[in-house]
């Protein structure tokens, strides 16, 4: 103590100094992750996550076990021995780290100590946190002495700063040598360019021939179909004044014939069926449907966005010189002009709405239905419902039973006889405290009459799914590409083999001679 101070001075001092160690710490770090969140955003991605609590959770721990550590081993130890200082600094960091830990769950108590019990891992995050920003205010409060000189701190606070700034950095460091690859949600670099890789496989899993197209920079499929004598696939090129739909078709050898470009407003193509004279008919999830000529020029439009809002992908079936579009919940047929001769609203459907020609007339149209279970949850199965050819609902019949049920694909197998493929999906929690997605596929038969006359477990639920004329194919993510493996109906592997595709991109139909048109995005 230096001659002329007051008893205490040095105390005074040196807990300023502490307190002043602690937020100039904490202000420092949290500024250099501001700015890489800002700069770059892969670095921000480190911002998500260590040992279960954040990163800026954890700073803020750090700042008050600095503070902590600083005051209480001054005033609350006193003159008492170096290790009871010590151990005043870890309880201290302790209380610290579990209120930032907690802090966020402040207003919902219940819930945090649910989340507790219910997940053990949850509780040893939270432990492994405390101990960390508990271990840090004991490593400081070592050094803090009342009879040395305030100056001593300083290596203190150096190596305090450096522990908080050096991980972000060398994070930083890490994406930027590829060591450390930045996560999906934080932007990374930019998407690469693609090109659509089309393939012809047959049913023993032979590619019988294959097709590219580049269009734009991002390109991917939108549908594909398979009519007399060849085959058609709709792209949709995005642009600022709007959207362009783009019909390329094929032969059944592959060889490349006409392709149409049709100014389809915002949204992409749904549905595609062929009509008279090398035209078509494209609906577009604006919603509406469009005519389309064999030169490419519209010949009529009718749109659905009045009845409904947002964008919302509608299916067709052409029969004869009538179409019959389904979307949202409701179903309506068209003359060949586009008038509307009927129009019915069903109880379910949500997106996908597959539709068929019902024997003696009429269609049968599957949609995804909606229902809440004693619990409030909601459930959803997918719904077959038959009408005649006036709109007529003459029965309806569900699949699965509680939970989310999901209609993966249909096919007509037989004339009146439809498979269905659905899946199951539950969901349980782990050790961490988080879900698990759990997923069962379903094949069921169905007959014009609604009854289910077959149904049994499938393999190969996890991705997508395409119903053949005698099996199915799944396809799975598999490293930067998929898994394609072709099973019989019974669910048994006849084939499997990988291809580039992009499974977010992947589209699919079964053909007439039991083999597979597939289509997806691949690096350009």
């Amino acid at each position: 103590m230096m001659e002329g101070e007051a008893p205490g001075t040095d105390r005074r001092r040196i807990a300023a100094v502490s307190v002043g160690i602690g937020f100039l710490a904490g202000a420092a770090v949290l500024g250099v992750v501001e700015a890489l969140s800002r700069c770059w955003s892969a670095a921000s991605a480190y911002n998500q996550g260590l040992l279960g609590v954040g990163i800026t959770q954890t700073f803020v721990s750090v700042l008050l076990v600095l503070f902590f550590a600083g005051f209480l081993a001054v005033y609350a130890g006193g003159t008492a021995s170096r290790s009871a200082r010590l151990l005043s600094a870890l309880l201290a960091g302790a209380v610290a780290g579990f209120a930032a830990r907690t802090l966020l769950f402040a207003g919902n108590p219940a819930y945090l100590v649910q989340s507790l019990v219910a997940a053990p891992g949850q509780v040893l995050l939270l432990v492994g946190g405390t101990m960390l920003v508990a271990g840090l205010g004991g490593l400081v409060a070592s050094f803090l002495d009342p009879e040395r000189p305030y100056r001593d701190l300083l290596p203190v606070a150096a190596v305090a700063v450096a522990f908080l700034v050096v991980p972000p950095l060398l994070a930083t460091a890490g994406i930027a040598a590829g060591v450390i690859p930045p996560a999906p949600y934080s932007g990374g670099e930019p998407a690469p360019k693609t090109d659509i890789l089309v393939l012809k496989v047959s049913a023993a899993g032979d590619v019988e021939w294959e097709a590219r197209v580049d269009i734009a920079a991002y390109d991917q499929p939108d549908v594909l179909i398979e009519y007399p004598g060849g085959y058609a696939l709709a792209v949709t090129e995005y642009g600022r004044e709007g959207s362009t739909a783009h019909i390329l078709t094929y032969g059944d050898r592959g060889d490349a014939r006409d392709r149409l470009a049709i100014k389809a407003g915002f949204g992409r193509v749904t549905a595609l069926v062929p009509a008279d004279g090398g035209e078509f008919l494209a609906a577009t999830e604006r919603p509406g449907i469009v005519r389309v000529g064999a030169g490419g020029e519209v010949l009529w439009e009718r749109s659905f966005a009045g009845e409904d809002q947002g964008m919302v992908p509608v299916s067709l079936l052409a029969q004869g010189d009538r179409y019959v579009a389904a979307w949202e919940d409701k179903i309506a047929c068209f003359d060949d002009n586009g008038t509307r001769l009927w129009e019915v609203s069903l109880d379910g459907g949500i997106n996908y709405h597959p539709i068929y020609q019902a024997p003696g007339g009429g269609v049968l149209v599957f949609v995804e239905g909606q229902s809440a279970s004693a619990g409030g949850d909601v459930e959803t199965c997918p719904q077959a419902v038959r009408l005649d050819g006036n709109g007529t609902v003459l029965w309806t019949r569900d699949f699965g039973s509680g939970g989310f049920n999901e209609l993966l694909g249909v096919r007509e197998t037989a004339p009146g006889e439809f498979a269905v493929l659905y899946r199951s999906v539950t969901h349980s929690g782990n050790f961490w405290g988080g879900t698990e997605r759990v997923s069962h596929g379903h094949l069921a038969t169905l007959n014009d009459d609604g009854e289910v006359t077959g149904h049994h477990a499938i393999e190969g639920s996890g991705g997508a799914v395409i119903p053949a004329e005698n099996g199915y194919l799944s396809v799975t993510a598999a490293g930067t590409g998929v898994t394609l493996v072709g099973r019989d109906v019974t669910g048994s592997e006849v084939w499997r083999q990988e291809q580039p595709f992009d499974l977010y991109s992947f589209r699919g139909i079964g053909t007439a001679d039991g083999g597979y048109l597939i289509a997806g995005s691949v690096a350009a």
